[in-house]
C-alpha cells in the first residue's frame, strides 16, 4: 500500500484499515450470503447484483463496484431484527490535488419475499466500511 493512501486511511475515522486494504485491490465481485452465491456484474455501466436464481437486480451505482468485506475478507453481514444485510460499494478518486474519494454504499437485505435494496449512502472516504447504522438506516423498518 502506498504511503499517501495509508495516511488517508489512518486519518479517516469512517472506515477501517481493512476497508482501505480492500480498496487498494480489485473490488470483490463474488460472495456467499447466508449460503447463497452472489455476484456483481457490469450491465451497461451499471453495477448489477446476480442473485442465486440468476435473476438480476440493478443497483443505484455505476460499475465498478464490490462487496463490502469483513476483516477475514468474507462478505460482511450485519443482522438487524433477525434480517441479514450486506452492502455493495464503489469509490472514485476526486480530482487532484485531492487525495479523497467520493464513495457510494448500498445495503441489501433479505426479506421473506426476496432481496430489497436500500437507498444509496454517499460519503467522502476511500473504500467500504462504516458501522452497522450504515447497513440499517437506508431501510424503512
Amino acid at each position: 500500500m502506498n504511503k499517501p493512501l495509508l495516511a488517508l486511511c489512518l486519518a479517516t475515522s469512517l472506515i477501517s484499515l481493512s476497508a482501505c486494504a480492500e480498496h487498494a485491490g480489485t473490488p470483490t465481485t463474488q460472495a456467499v450470503f447466508v449460503g447463497q452465491s452472489l455476484s456483481l456484474v457490469d450491465d451497461q455501466g451499471q453495477c448489477t447484483l446476480v442473485k442465486p436464481d440468476q435473476s438480476r437486480m440493478k443497483l443505484d451505482m455505476e460499475w465498478p463496484c464490490g462487496f463490502s468485506l469483513d476483516k477475514q475478507q468474507k462478505l460482511r453481514v450485519e443482522m438487524f431484527n433477525n434480517i441479514p444485510i450486506f452492502a455493495v460499494w464503489r469509490s472514485e478518486h476526486m480530482p487532484p490535488p485531492s487525495r479523497d474519494c467520493l464513495s457510494k454504499m448500498q445495503a441489501i437485505r433479505q426479506m421473506p419475499e426476496g432481496f430489497e435494496a436500500g437507498t444509496v449512502s454517499l460519503y467522502a472516504a476511500c473504500g467500504s466500511g462504516g458501522d452497522q447504522k450504515m447497513y440499517v438506516a437506508p431501510f424503512t423498518w
